[in-house]
């Protein structure tokens, strides 16, 4: 789940252009178009950023980053030890992923054509 983060902060930022690109005509307007631009573009830049930055610290994030109210505590069969399992199905897991990558990818391609 910690990459979806990233895609959050890029709909965030196509947010922020398609209300910039929508904004004008007034001098107060144009002031605030400005300012959601660059913002927008920020958002972009961080997502970009958080991305990369999980994508490369991946193996420390493994260890540390469970989601536990989404766990199940089961007896590892082997050793005895017990064990925090994610029990959800694959399919659950694809979706959460899938969403925000599809809603991302539209809406950098709606930005770009505008």
């Amino acid at each position: 789940m910690a990459r979806v983060d990233s895609l959050i902060w890029f709909l965030a930022g196509f947010a922020q252009l398609f209300v910039a690109g929508a904004v004008g005509g007034d001098p107060v307007l144009d002031f605030l178009s400005i300012i959601l631009q660059g913002t927008g573009g920020s958002s972009l830049i961080l997502g970009l950023y958080f991305l990369i930055f999980i994508a490369r610290h991946q193996k420390e994030f493994t260890d540390t980053y469970s989601k536990i109210e989404k766990s199940t505590l089961m007896r590892n069969d082997h050793t005895g030890e017990l064990e925090i399992v994610d029990t959800r199905p694959t399919v659950n897991k694809a979706l959460w992923y899938a969403g925000p990558i599809v809603l991302t990818f539209i809406s950098a391609i709606f930005w770009l054509s505008s």
